[in-house]
């Protein structure tokens, strides 16, 4: 009886640190909040493409952070979404007027 209830707390008290593990925070380089992200191809019909951003599963709000960074350093201000799997996430850095 007691070590089910240590082996149950013990899952718990994992699981738990797991959860916390995935969850990761990324700074927004300032700027970085500017940059738009958008699944729209008509959003930068008239901008220029600047480079390929990818970003590696972190949770949602990591990695929007993480591709606007990403964006920013190529000099771009939209992020135009090509695909996800899972919380990664790929698209197209632009620079639009």
């Amino acid at each position: 009886m007691i070590t089910n209830r240590l082996t149950a707390i013990a899952s718990i008290v994992l699981a738990t640190a797991v959860g916390i593990a995935g969850c990761v925070n990324i700074a927004l380089a300032p700027g970085a909040e500017k940059v738009k992200i958008t699944k729209s191809a008509s959003d930068v019909a008239s901008c220029k493409p600047v480079g390929n951003v990818l970003s590696k599963p972190m949770g949602p709000t990591a990695t929007n952070a993480d591709l606007q960074n990403k964006t920013l350093g190529l000099g771009g201000n939209t992020i135009f979404v090509t695909g996800a799997n899972g919380d990664s996430v790929e698209g197209v850095a632009y620079s639009c007027p």
